[in-house]
């Protein structure tokens, strides 16, 4: 079985205050060490990032059964303290301290760009993280899904394993490919705000 069926679905949320709009998201990592993260949007910042270490990755269906009971939990729990509190500097989730970010990966700058809903990652030959996020990706866009390698086709191969860089606008204001060259990632948009050059913004993130 490939590590990517072993993958839990993240969760998404979002929460309005006032003026005030936090988007939540958690997602399980196996690197550098096993993980689930629940990081905390705001304005395309991410403002406050909740770890909880795994004991090891996930190599079973039914460990991938587990983590996903505990990443729905922890994710239930940041937006149960988000929702009955202030939103302080030492948020934690049952005393777990909070982990300062020290490098963002490309998905998690994608992910906290203003306007941005979610992110899906795909190697350059189609395959998605895991099944559960293929099925999720293909109820949703399935006309874009039957295309998927005459879409990546977008960017053209290069030696090495590579593909060319950059961002295309798929569905206007809505869905974007881009590539880093080893990956590319489909970017949901949900722009409340018009004036956001979201593919600006792409493109900006995909040269750091």
């Amino acid at each position: 079985m490939a590590q990517a069926d072993l993958i839990p679905a993240g969760r998404t949320s979002r929460i309005v205050r006032g003026s005030t709009e936090l988007q939540i998201q958690t997602e399980y990592a196996y690197r550098p060490k096993p993980r689930l993260t629940t990081s905390v949007i705001s304005k395309g910042q991410i403002i406050q990032k909740v770890q909880q270490e795994l004991s090891a990755p996930i190599t079973t269906l039914e460990e991938k059964n587990k983590i996903e009971d505990l990443l729905r939990k922890q994710h239930a729990e940041v937006l149960n303290i988000i929702g009955n509190k202030k939103l302080k500097t030492d948020m934690t989730i049952r005393d777990k301290p909070t982990l300062a970010p020290t490098s963002l990966s490309l998905i998690d700058r994608l992910a906290a760009i203003e306007g941005v809903e979610k992110v899906y990652r795909i190697n350059n030959e189609g395959e998605f993280e895991s099944s559960n996020v293929s099925e999720e990706f293909k109820r949703m866009f399935s006309a874009v899904f039957k295309s998927l390698n005459d879409i990546l086709e977008i960017f053209s191969e290069l030696p090495g394993g590579k593909r060319e860089e950059g961002v295309c606008e798929l569905e206007p204001d809505r869905l974007y490919l881009a590539s880093s060259g080893y990956e590319c990632y489909f970017i949901l948009a949900d722009l409340i705000d018009q004036s956001i050059d979201i593919e600006k913004l792409i493109q900006t993130e995909l040269k750091e």
